[in-house]
């Protein structure tokens, strides 16, 4: 994804607009490969369009093709190796173990969510007739590639003590809300959309089902195995998404079916053809940054009580209509508080002033939209910016934390110069000067690695 950026950086610029072009395309994608996937299930045009539909109106799919991201080429990626394992399974051709061993593969350098499927595949496959491929050579030979092209990866968090591991460790023991079965469930249904409720449950009936006479129940049983193992591991309910393409398949195969096999068919086409745009519309201006913020509130007031609530993050519940939206606004009027604070220093301090951030979005911030106000790039103890090093003297800094700053016990001098909150629903930030460092920037470093 660092190279994707690269190359759309030297292709079309460093512009907002050249940012959503990648993972627009990669949405695109990602849709092309559901429907090759409905197409395999043996639907027909009107399984083509419901699928497709049913796709672009998804909040999670939505959000994640909207930015540039991990998450959009991941489920890009994914996309591929599900309809490389539908055509698998239609056709029983062993030699595409090599192309699931290298699509895989590709799947780990991208973001390690194909981890979480690895159980929910092995059971699949050993309850499966499938099974009796493992005494054949080519799903050793697909683990091999896959091994092969994940080795860079896997040197280089050995070399950096598995940064990846330590993340994931915190992440569940810090950082996630524990969650019941209920609210599990709820957050699933917000990211993938609850108003398609009746879609995701036919589409998990038929999936158990054959199509054509093969048999794909392996994709259920896959799918309800990783729900059950991310429910009790804690992982956030919206990384279930990839496994909702099949089913989105086969729902609407299932539509089609039903439509072509009763009297009123033709009216439960007109009926699914109408209702997905009308709830279609509610998501996308739900979920995307499209209203005035003032008009999106009222929006979201007004749909309030029958929203349901969000709770992913310890300390952090939802109220907005979507998640991530609140992270996606507000960053140009929070660089100016922060240009102010730097231009407000004397012109010695300016000089060997930076700036630390204790959350990577900040910094991303900075150092995305900070030369455009003559700032300094950002350091951070959060995610791979610790493994950049503290960056400069520390002589004074520019400290963007939240409502406490927590640096300070590091400096004789901590000013608090300003409180901001970008966006909405998002929580406040302080803006301090920081003069006077007590350690040295090394041993400062050495206690704000920030991994989850």
């Amino acid at each position: 994804v660092p190279l994707l950026v690269v190359f759309s950086r030297a292709l079309l610029g460093d512009s907002l607009f050249a940012y959503h072009i990648f993972p627009a395309l990669a949405g695109s994608g990602t849709l092309v490969f559901i429907c090759l996937i409905k197409k395999e299930f043996g639907g027909k045009t009107f399984a083509v369009a419901l699928s497709a539909l049913g796709f672009i109106i998804v909040p999670i799919w939505l959000v994640i093709d909207s930015i540039f991201c991990y998450d959009s080429i991941d489920q890009l990626v994914l996309a591929g190796f599900l309809y490389t394992l539908v055509r698998f399974l239609r056709t029983g051709n062993r030699k595409l173990w090599i192309l699931l061993g290298a699509i895989a593969g590709i799947a780990c350098l991208t973001k390690m969510t194909i981890l979480f499927l690895g159980p929910g595949f092995l059971i699949a496959l050993l309850v499966s007739k499938r099974r009796q491929d493992l005494l054949t050579p080519w799903p050793w030979l697909g683990a091999a590639l896959c091994l092969v092209i994940v080795s860079p990866y896997l040197l280089w968090e050995f070399s950096n003590h598995w940064p990846t591991l330590e993340y994931w460790t915190n992440y569940d023991k810090l950082r996630m809300y524990p969650v019941a079965l209920p609210q599990f469930i709820t957050n699933l249904l917000v990211y993938m959309y609850v108003l398609l409720l009746p879609i995701w449950l036919v589409g998990l009936y038929r999936i158990f089902r054959s199509f054509d006479g093969v048999n794909y129940s392996f994709l259920g049983l896959m799918f309800v195995i990783t729900l059950a193992m991310m429910f009790l591991l804690r992982a956030p309910a919206r990384m279930l998404a990839e496994l909702f393409m099949p089913l989105l398949a086969a729902g609407a195969v299932f539509v089609e079916e039903l439509s072509s096999a009763v009297g009123l068919g033709k009216w439960i086409r007109v009926s699914i053809a109408t209702y997905l745009p009308v709830v279609g519309v509610l998501s996308v201006l739900l979920t995307l940054p499209i209203l005035p913020m003032e008009r999106l509130q009222a929006l979201a007031n007004a749909i309030k009580p029958w929203s349901l609530p969000v709770k992913e993050f310890n300390g952090q519940p939802f109220t907005t209509p979507s998640p991530i939206l609140g992270g996606e606004i507000g960053w140009n009027r929070f660089m100016q508080e922060v240009a102010g604070v730097y231009n407000e220093l004397p012109p010695n301090d300016r000089a060997v002033a930076g700036i630390y951030t204790d959350w990577f979005w900040h910094a991303g911030a900075i150092d995305q939209l900070g030369p455009k106000y003559s700032l300094p790039h950002a350091v951070s103890g959060s995610l791979t910016y610790y493994l950049w090093g503290p960056g400069y003297s520390w002589e004074v800094m520019i400290v963007i934390a939240g409502r406490t700053n927590d640096m300070s016990v590091f400096f004789d001098e901590c000013e608090q110069k300003k409180v901001v909150q970008n966006g909405f629903d998002q929580p406040l930030t302080s803006i301090s000067v920081c003069r006077k460092p007590k350690v040295s920037p090394n041993a400062i470093w050495s206690s704000i690695k920030f991994y989850r």
